[in-house]
């Protein structure tokens, strides 16, 4: 007897593992697009694309977690009301409802749609949550990011910028692996759109990281 409980048992979870399997999809789906959507915002207020970023796929599941830590109390609340629909779904489907065709298009219709809002609400936070980490950067003279002064090689740019970008005033942003975006914040002008400039690592002589934040006029 306890051999085939033992049995039992083992097909009831081997038959769990599509429903698991699906449902870890959906989850990881939705923090990649929650931190792609961060991802697309945060960096298009530098006007930077993701393209030319040429960021990790596995970084976007690093944004999630900041969209998650800010909007916890949200998902939450999301969650229970996930649940509790969940649960009236299925006594609905046990008392009333008994005819497999009906059950069928039903969920034909009414997954699709919960999936889809599901990846627009993700999308939607995502977008939140860039736009409030960047007013917070801003406000603060975008304490996250390095002061740097760079020098160019011989005749890499104009000597208006080289001259300018040794000056301590830029902001290193990111680098890659061929790729420096650097950016200089204004003192007399907080609320002036970015504007980045894109440093090939060929035409980098040398650039020093300065252990204080400079804000220039």
């Amino acid at each position: 007897m306890k051999r085939k409980k033992i049995y039992s048992l083992q097909n009831v979870d081997q038959k769990k593992i599509p429903e698991l399997a699906s449902f870890l999809v959906i989850v990881f789906a939705l923090l990649f697009i929650g931190g792609w959507s961060f991802a697309y915002h945060y960096f298009d207020n530098f006007n930077v694309g993701l393209s030319a970023l040429e960021l990790p796929k596995e970084d976007y599941f690093i944004f999630s977690y900041w969209v998650l830590i800010d909007h916890a109390g949200k998902l939450i609340f999301w969650g229970l009301s996930l649940y509790l629909a969940l649960w009236g779904l299925d006594y609905l489907f046990r008392h009333w409802i008994n005819n497999s065709y009906t059950r069928f298009h039903f969920f034909g219709i009414i997954l699709p749609l919960a999936i889809l809002s599901l990846f627009a609400i993700s999308y939607s936070l995502g977008t939140s949550t860039a736009d409030r980490r960047f007013k917070a950067q801003k406000l603060n003279h975008y304490p996250a990011y390095p002061s740097v002064e760079i020098y160019l090689a011989p005749g890499a740019a104009p000597k208006q910028l080289s001259q300018s970008l040794k000056s301590g005033c830029y902001r290193q942003l990111i680098q890659n692996k061929d790729k420096v975006f650097v950016f200089k914040p204004i003192k007399s002008a907080p609320q002036a759109e970015i504007s980045t400039v894109v440093i090939p690592i060929n035409q980098l002589h040398a650039m020093r990281l300065l252990p204080e934040r400079k804000v220039c006029n």
